[in-house]
């Protein structure tokens, strides 16, 4: 196991920093990769011309780091899946919008040399309109039961997904929004076998997975997205009352989630996947930085702990 090595990225957009100066401060806290939707005070990415493109893509390079996964802006993040009808879905207006920046990121990605794009798998039921009103039954059932009715406009959605994505041969991570349906990797694996493509993968985040009841993630939960893992999106939480969706986030380490699971696993079974370090939790100084700083040293600390124990 002696020659396996954490790769260490970064979620950008966290540090609140302007493109540059995040991509400075990046490399700097200890980040190889990074991957961001959005750049601070600039054009969206879907709205960029290639030239734009290029020239942030070298702005990337410049600071010695690597784009392993980008999104132009975030699709299907917050289209709730019970606004689209099963058999007109895809004429849609708020869907067709959202598809066709997927479809950027796509171009995007083959531009630059990026191996995956990002894309979220809507919003629940009320999720953004009415309160979460389906929250109880999902944290009862360690995610929510998903209706057939709205599996089968999963699996239209993200056939559709699919077949663009090996036609740019691209892969397409999926998020894990505690709001969206893959919000475990239950929840994630039935969608992505029911769609049966090689295409679909998954940006793992074990600690949204805990804050929807999957206590078992680093386990069971680790089996389940293996074999489709492009990168994990990392914090950390303490829940407080899952039923009513109370909890903290926290520096990595200190919540609920157990890394050093995770860390044994990724080694153990030589998962070739970015540790994108998020953070969620706000120091008492409210820096951004400090957050971010904290959860490098708190990660490395972790992967220092796995690699002495051989």
């Amino acid at each position: 196991m002696t020659d396996y090595r954490f790769k260490l990225g970064m979620y950008l957009p966290e540090l609140r920093l302007p493109f540059d100066e995040a991509l400075a401060k990046a490399k700097d806290i200890g980040a190889e990769y990074v991957w961001f939707n959005s750049l601070p005070d600039e054009p969206p990415i879907a709205e960029m011309s290639d030239a734009e493109i290029d020239r942030m893509g070298a702005r990337v390079a410049q600071h010695g780091l690597e784009i392993f996964v980008i999104g132009a802006s975030n699709p299907f993040k917050q289209l709730h899946l019970t606004d689209l009808d099963l058999d007109t879905l895809e004429m849609h207006p708020a869907f067709r919008k959202e598809f066709d920046n997927f479809k950027r990121s796509l171009e995007v990605a083959v531009r630059l040399g990026i191996p995956a794009v990002n894309i979220f798998t809507f919003a629940w039921p009320g999720e953004y309109s009415a309160g979460k009103p389906t929250w109880p039954m999902r944290w009862r059932t360690r995610g929510g039961v998903i209706a057939d009715i709205d599996m089968e406009k999963l699996v239209k959605a993200f056939s559709m997904v699919a077949e663009e994505a090996e036609q740019y041969d691209v892969d397409v991570a999926l998020s894990m929004m505690p709001w969206n349906y893959t919000n475990t990797t239950g929840n994630f694996r039935r969608v992505v076998e029911a769609v049966g493509s090689k295409r679909l993968k998954v940006m793992w985040g074990p600690a949204d997975n805990t804050n929807c009841g999957e206590s078992d993630t680093e386990t069971t939960g680790f089996g389940n997205v293996r074999s489709y893992l492009h990168g994990l999106h990392l914090k950390d939480l303490r829940v407080i009352d899952g039923l009513h969706l109370n909890f903290e986030y926290c520096p990595i380490g200190e919540g609920d989630v157990d890394y050093l699971t995770v860390l044994h696993n990724l080694r153990d079974h030589q998962c070739d996947a970015v540790l994108s370090i998020a953070t969620h939790f706000q120091p008492p100084s409210d820096s951004a930085e400090e957050a971010m700083r904290i959860n490098y040293a708190n990660l490395k600390a972790l992967i220092h702990k796995v690699e002495a124990e051989g």
